[in-house]
Formats: structure tokens, sequence, C-alpha cells
């Protein structure tokens, strides 16, 4: 079993460069933090595949719920968006034409209002688990292809990752039998193992930068997100 802070190094690094990236001053957004993020708070993370045709960033094909428990690392939970649905929600008439008869986890994304959907997706994931989430962070594969690239050789679950990341994944549940949540877990704590051995930590950096001003990552609501990363992030990277 994959550690539960390593899918979450991932994603706390990716939150930290983010702030770095908008140039804002971490000390005032960590007292702001204290004030606001003690106490528990949940994240909701959503792995995007952008190459199904809609408005919207693309179809949720796996999700993860991240506990903090006064800014330190909790549960994570793997939240699988097949079948998922709150049934108070219509969806529009054009994913309708598609033959859907649920606003699905999967379709929450359908839009290009990323704020809509990310809302969308934490009502559904409430509704299905009973957890409320106070941000969304949504990644891409071209944002984890480009981690890869930056830290490589990457190696999940004994094997080398020399094609992209959601071939890979997909291969991974198909030929080996690994479910998503596994997959995805082994791939980011292999991205993690390599940069600490090839001491490509600056390159990392400087890649999810890269991916997050290109939108390949993307965080809802954005002044939430910054004080809660000055308070909790630095305590969880790399540790």
């Amino acid at each position: 079993m994959v550690s539960k802070k390593k899918i979450v190094l991932i994603i706390v690094l990716i939150l930290i460069v983010a702030i770095a990236a908008t140039g804002l001053m971490f000390y005032n957004n960590y007292q702001q933090g204290k004030a606001s993020f003690q106490g528990k708070h949940n994240i909701l993370v959503l792995c995007a595949d952008p190459t199904e045709q809609r408005e919207g960033v693309g179809g949720v094909d796996m999700a993860f719920i991240i506990e903090l428990n006064d800014g330190t690392l909790g549960e994570v939970t793997p939240v699988y968006p097949g079948g998922l649905y709150d049934p108070s929600m219509t969806p529009p008439p054009d994913l309708r034409s598609e033959g859907v008869d649920h606003w699905y986890l999967h379709d929450s994304l359908w839009t290009a209002d990323l704020e809509a959907g990310t809302q969308r997706a934490q009502q559904i994931v409430e509704y299905n688990t009973g957890t409320s989430t106070d941000i969304v962070v949504v990644v891409t594969p071209d944002a984890i292809d480009a981690m890869i690239n930056a830290v490589g050789p990457v190696y999940s679950n004994g094997q080398e990752v020399t094609i992209d990341s959601l071939t890979f994944l997909r291969n991974d549940q198909d030929q080996n039998g690994a479910t998503r949540g596994d997959a995805v877990e082994g791939l980011a704590d292999g991205i993690i193992d390599a940069t600490r051995s090839s001491g490509k930590k600056v390159d990392l950096i400087s890649t999810i930068t890269d991916q997050y001003a290109k939108g390949n990552i993307m965080v809802v609501p954005q002044d939430v997100f910054e004080k809660l990363v000055a308070y909790a992030g630095f305590s969880n990277i790399f540790s």
C-alpha cells in the first residue's frame, strides 16, 4: 500500500508553487490562513482527462479527498467517479443529447465555467460521501507528463514510465489489475522518488510553475487556497 502522504506530496508541491507564481506575500497569507484553517478542512483533487470533447477541462477520471487537521495531513480518501451523481442536478441539453440522464461526477467539468464545474463536483462528492470540501485542485495529464519529463526516469509499481501518463495509468489497470486509485498513487509515488533520487527538485518546481501558468493545474477558489497553502503547505512537503 502506497503511503497516503506520497500522493499528497505532489498536490502540496503544486499548491505551494502556484502561490509562488502569483507573487503573493507568504507571511500575510500565513497569518490569515492560521486564523481561517484551524480545525478540520478538506481538499478535493480532480484528475481530468482533456481528450474527451467538451467545453470544459475534460472528464473527471479520478478524485481524492485530502483531509487537513490544523494544517496537518489526515486521511486521503479515493473517490471513484463511476456512477456518482446528485439527483437534484439536471444535465444541460447538450449533455443529455449524448444520452446522459444524470449529471455525473465524471461530467462535472463539462462546461467552460471552471468555478461552476468545481462547485458541481463538490456537491456530487458531498452527496455521495457525506464529506464537504473547501478547495478544489484540477490536474491534467499534460501537467503530470511535464513533471515526469522533468525528473525522469520515473518508475511506478516497478515499471518505467516511457509513455504518456494517461496511457500508462490505463495500461496499469488493464494489464496489471490495478485500481485507478492505486495507479494514480503509484505514479505520484514514482515522481516523488525520482525527484529525491535525481536531485531535480528545482526542475520540478520550475515545471509546475510553467504548468500552472499554462492552465494545466487549476485551483478554486484562489483566495482561500493561498491562505491554506501558506499555513499548511511547507510542513508537509518532502518530509
